[in-house]
């Protein structure tokens, strides 16, 4: 007893290590009010990416009176973001940024934020029915300065998360910032999960026709895609389009690692290709099989980009129990070690002989 008093007596005595985080404090009010905005998360962006593996970023949380104080940040430099329900993101390109020395503190920031525009409607599918679980995504025309756009393209990704439609087809989207969006509306991609060499009956006739993503007016040609302009806080309403129907195909093939041997259990996923329009997501998917063949469904004309990852399995027990996780380590062409995708155009009949070369994971 004499010795665990000693201990801790000596623990309390001990001075606590010097504390080399920084601090960046500041205050969030509304734009053109100086209301003050409470419980709003305030984030600390990292410049640049650390070589090490990243945690949470430093945030804070805004009191009744707007102020936050974000503690022991590492040294770096970094870009303020801002979330709260209903109202606008600060525009990235515009953010304020900070850079902290060690055990440095920058206050008095101010942070403007302005209240969200909403855009709401409604999706039917080709027979005139409400369309449920449709993924909503808002697009923008990029900014004039930008460089690289390859293709044409003329839409990229508004900085919102967006939406999905509800059993009546209906969608909300909020926390807008003010300008221009074009609405794109896209059946809920379906996930493949099965196990390898399991091979679903089916009938290959029946995917002749798919739901392509359709922006408003409702045509699935971004160049005929018509705006909708919103002002700060204002919603508006009754934006309805009716998904479009076009034919289907199918494209199959093989997975095969850097030996040129079938991979069996990979999943195969199938997206547009970036450089001609914007990203929304995959089109489609496929477990491969026993002999590394794959079928994917449902694929609408257009060029696509094809890429295989291989599930691995980590078990371990603990406890008289045993537990695991699940990675995947994606697809390369055999050129190197930074994952590849491969070309795929589908005109206007199925796509057979796809050969998509996938990285098997390192044994741990």
């Amino acid at each position: 007893m004499l010795l665990i008093s000693l201990l801790v007596a000596l623990s309390l005595n001990q001075a606590p290590a010097a504390d080399q985080g920084g601090r960046v404090s500041g205050r969030v009010t509304l734009a053109g009010t100086m209301t003050p905005v409470s419980g709003a998360r305030i984030l600390l962006i990292p410049a640049t990416r650390p070589v090490s593996p990243m945690g949470p970023p430093p945030q804070a949380t805004t009191d009744q009176d707007g102020r936050f104080d974000v503690a022991s940040v590492a040294p770096g430099a970094y870009r303020l973001d801002v979330q709260k329900s209903g109202l606008a993101p600060l525009d990235s390109s515009r953010a304020p940024t900070v850079t902290l020395a060690a055990g440095q503190s920058i206050d008095g920031v101010n942070l403007q934020m302005q209240k969200g525009a909403v855009i709401a409607g409604r999706i039917l599918d080709p027979a005139g029915e409400p369309l449920p679980d449709a993924r909503i995504m808002v697009f923008r025309r990029p900014p004039a300065t930008a460089t690289g756009i390859q293709g044409g393209l003329r839409l990229v990704p508004a900085p919102n998360p967006g939406t999905q439609t509800n059993d009546l087809g209906e969608f909300r989207l909020a926390s807008l910032a003010p300008g221009e969006y074009f609405v794109a509306a896209m059946p809920r991609p379906l996930m493949v999960f099965g196990a390898a060499g399991s091979s679903p009956a089916r009938d290959r006739r029946m995917v002749r026709s798919t739901l392509p993503t359709t922006y408003y007016p409702g045509t699935t040609d971004q160049q005929a895609a018509q705006p909708i302009a919103v002002a700060a806080g204002a919603e508006v309403a009754n934006i309805s389009f009716t998904m479009q129907q076009v034919p289907a195909f199918r494209v199959s093939g093989i997975v095969i690692d850097e030996a040129d041997r079938p991979v069996a259990g990979a999943m195969v996923m199938l997206v547009g290709d970036p450089r001609n329009g914007p990203f929304t997501g995959p089109v489609g998917n496929a477990m491969s099989q026993a002999d590394g063949r794959f079928d994917v469904d449902g694929v609408p004309a257009g060029s696509y980009r094809a890429q295989a990852s291989i599930m691995m399995r980590m078990t371990g027990s603990g406890g008289g129990g045993i537990g695991g996780s699940v990675s995947w380590s994606s697809s390369s062409d055999g050129r190197g070690a930074i994952p590849q995708s491969i070309e795929v155009v589908v005109a206007d009949t199925d796509v057979t002989g796809v050969r998509v070369v996938a990285q098997r994971p390192n044994p741990r």
